[in-house]
């Protein structure tokens, strides 16, 4: 449903009515089911796309763990959402795991090749097969050959299309192979919602995977065809990529552990918006709702000029993880936020794909019965990544998202992995996972999950209130905002200094997802973003 105008005044005058600014921290304030009983037995799946969720449930119905079931999901999404992710690209995943088990990321990011050089159509080394199945080999319970099949059978027998990917291949079609896609674009046509397709190729290369595992895509005729289609990707690239085992970043936040994605993943940039946020007392926010907007612009200011100036691949880089995630960064960050102007940004190392206008990528998230919470996202970087098919599958363009200034972190080297803004986050209590939530939206990732977590935690508004809300985000003094926002809020930013645009496409402000669980009630519940399509599904 979309927001209509008097949900969105309806959320704004919450923030009339709530104080007037308080630069100062306040005591963190429970929600009614951080208290830790036992798990529920409800499990669910978000996702942006309705068959990815109903895989994603049949999994878990059939005893599967929330892992076996983000396997299918990634492959279904990999054919539901040809533009958003898949074979050709890659992703990270969170993982809070039952009981008493340490929280895990896995970083399967696109690699660049051992050249040193940018492949025709900025193409690196995809890391999504080998990803998850490193993940489904330490932590899955299922066979992999059935957790493939259902994006098999989508590929082979056809799903209906809606109207979101034809919007996407009509808006792409300057940059894609129409030629070469018939299915894709029947008689020379986007093909229109409604209608079915079908992608045999696709199919055949899932089933090679399914028959002969990764080493079909690294090693075989899958990545044979690829570098023979992209010069500058070598056999030798593929063979040498890795699969990335970290630790999550970790954060506080309104008396929540926050697990969210280290380095070269933005979610240190997420950990300072929503500690700053809540040092600043941003649920007080001013006698108009033209400073909730505005002190959140500013937030994500200094937490994105933070992010040029450190984070880049941990094998490359050194990090102070520990210092960029503290409260007392924060701190520092937010002394710097002025309340009544602009800050001026300094983003003289920022790479063109900083600012570019990706909307694409995708997000789910998972809970099973057995209390374990993945939360994770996949990329092509630009929709259709590169626009370069093969295979069945569109490869990625996410070398461009490095830095050509030698003394940016982000800067490219042999096999390193380019800067992301994909943040996919869980946030537990007592090492229980109570909240997992993600977005795609490229640059805008951070801003909007901060966004919708300070309106559900700290304001304590419905989750899906919350991400219906109309959005906005800042770059430089220029604000991007829904035309939900009410005219007199855009007045009063614009007298305040902002260059507001109002943009009409809802995907650019990204496709929130995400589960919560209620340990007061032990009941499970969940939120998706009409933006994207994006529905959750539990168990009863």
């Amino acid at each position: 449903m979309i927001l209509n105008r008097k949900l969105a005044i309806a959320v704004f005058i919450l923030f009339l009515i709530i104080g007037s600014f308080m630069f100062i921290g306040k005591e963190n304030e429970e929600l009614p089911f951080i208290e830790q009983k036992t798990f529920p037995d409800d499990f669910g799946v978000s996702a942006a796309d309705p068959l990815a969720v109903k895989v994603g449930m049949d999994v878990l119905e059939n005893g599967g763990n929330a892992i076996d079931a983000a396997i299918a999901v990634s492959y279904v999404l990999a054919v539901v959402e040809p533009f958003g992710s898949g074979l050709g690209g890659g992703g990270g995943m969170v993982v809070v795991p039952d009981h008493d088990e340490s929280p895990v990321f896995y970083d399967y990011l696109v690699m660049a090749p051992g050249s040193g050089n940018i492949a025709e159509g900025s193409v690196g080394v995809p890391g999504f097969v080998k990803g998850l199945e490193q993940i489904h080999e330490e932590l899955g319970s299922m066979p992999m050959e059935t957790l493939l099949q259902p994006a098999i059978d989508l590929a082979e027998e056809g799903f209906q299309v809606n109207s979101i990917l034809t919007e996407r291949l009509q808006a792409a079609r300057k940059r894609l192979p129409v030629n070469q896609l018939e299915h894709f674009y029947p008689g020379g046509t986007a093909i229109k919602p409604g209608e079915i397709l079908k992608q045999q190729e696709l199919a055949n290369t899932i089933k090679l995977i399914q028959e002969d595992g990764s080493d079909a895509f690294y090693s075989g005729e899958i990545g044979q065809e690829i570098t023979s289609r992209v010069q500058g990707l070598e056999m030798e690239d593929l063979h040498g990529y890795t699969v990335v085992k970290n630790e999550p970043v970790k954060g506080v936040f309104n008396g929540y552990h926050i697990y969210s994605a280290p380095p070269p993943f933005a979610g240190l940039t997420l950990i300072q918006n929503l500690q700053m946020a809540e040092l600043m007392g941003i649920e007080k926010a001013g006698s108009e709702s033209v400073n909730f907007v505005h002190l959140l612009a500013e937030i994500s200011k200094k937490s994105y000029e933070s992010r040029i100036e450190y984070i880049g691949d941990l094998h490359f880089n050194h990090v102070p993880i520990r210092k960029l995630s503290s409260v007392d960064y924060a701190k520092e960050l937010s002394s710097t936020v002025l309340f009544n102007q602009l800050s001026k940004t300094s983003n003289n190392e920022a790479t063109p794909a900083d600012k570019l206008d990706h909307s694409d990528t995708t997000h789910f998230v998972i809970y099973d019965e057995e209390g374990t919470m993945v939360s994770a996202t996949h990329t092509l970087s630009n929709f259709f990544g590169s626009g370069i098919y093969t295979e069945g599958m569109f490869l990625n363009n996410q070398l461009m998202n490095f830095n050509q200034i030698s003394s940016s972190p982000n800067f490219l080297e042999p096999r390193k992995r380019p800067r992301s803004f994909m943040a996919p986050t869980i946030l537990a209590k007592d090492d229980k996972p109570v909240l997992g939530i993600g977005s795609p939206g490229g640059a805008r990732i951070p801003a909007v999950i901060s966004q919708v977590l300070i309106l559900s935690m700290l304001y304590e508004i419905d989750f899906q209130t919350a991400i219906e809300a109309p959005r906005f985000f800042a770059e430089d003094d220029t604000l991007y905002v829904e035309e939900q926002i009410p005219d007199e809020v855009k007045a009063e930013l614009i007298n305040r200094g902002y260059r507001v645009v109002v943009r009409e496409s809802p995907a650019f402000f990204g496709g929130i997802q995400g589960l919560l669980v209620d340990h007061n009630t032990n009941e499970l519940n969940g939120g998706a973003d009409y933006r994207r399509n994006g529905t959750w599904e539990m168990n009863n």
